[in-house]
């Protein structure tokens, strides 16, 4: 694998464009938790409606699709970190380009790990590794987007939009729980199974939920705000 390409990588001979790469990195979590959650809604596998993104990592084949879709994203969000530091390795601000690099590893190993670490068996760790996913993913794409300051525009207005979103929902989902686990810790105290814990905190949910939901849509806009950028140089070569 050659991940110092030009305008890419190379993997057995094969050479995929920075574009097609970053299109990979937001297309594949958007298609592996679409897919998973319908699923696990239509199954009759979901406890209640709404619920988290990580319920649909359940026994049966939406664990399959999560799991594998996830993993391999991490592993794509990892390789476009090294494009990135690739791409910016003449940029006067070397501290900002270290800490996009930083936010880029972590979100992507941590989101590996999330893949693997579903939150019926391993609570604690997947709590861990989702905020590490989440909050690596806002800061990496802010520290990206002023990497990215003076590239194509659209993709400048989409990132802005899509952080805007991340942050808020972010924000909202963990306000939510943290006052609802505040003000009920005696009876959460008694919920010693993840199920039972996740039932007893479902009128919480109902609003954190909906807030996760545009904390991923949010990532998701400014994943897909990069492939603008990426994109754009081809153009121009193209047209030279």
């Amino acid at each position: 694998m050659i991940l110092h390409d030009e305008n890419g990588i190379e993997i057995a001979g094969l050479k995929i464009p920075d574009h097609l790469l970053a299109r990979m990195g937001w297309l594949l979590p958007l298609l592996t938790v679409i897919f998973s959650m319908s699923i696990h809604a239509m199954s009759g596998h979901a406890r209640a409606i709404p619920f988290f993104i990580s319920e649909s990592d359940y026994p049966g084949i939406e664990r399959w699709i999560f799991t594998t879709g996830l993993a391999a994203n991490g592993v794509i969000l990892c390789i476009i970190t090294f494009r990135f530091r690739h791409l910016f390795q003449n940029s006067e601000k070397v501290n900002l380009s270290r800490l996009s690099f930083f936010a880029g590893i972590t979100t992507g190993s941590a989101l590996t790990v999330l893949a693997f670490a579903n939150m019926y068996d391993a609570l604690v760790l997947h709590c861990i590794v989702a905020i590490m996913v989440f909050g690596g993913g806002i800061l990496w794409g802010v520290s990206s987007h002023l990497l990215l300051e003076s590239t194509e525009q659209l993709g400048k207005r989409l990132r802005r939009i899509g952080l805007a979103i991340a942050a808020f929902g972010f924000v909202t989902m963990n306000l939510i729980l943290m006052f609802y686990i505040s003000t009920h810790r005696e009876e959460l105290n008694n919920a010693d199974q993840s199920i039972l814990l996740l039932d007893h905190i479902q009128s919480a949910i109902n609003y954190a939920a909906p807030a996760e939901y545009l904390l991923f849509l949010g990532l998701i806009i400014t994943l897909a705000s990069f492939e603008l950028d990426l994109k754009a140089p081809v153009a121009s070569q193209s047209n030279d």
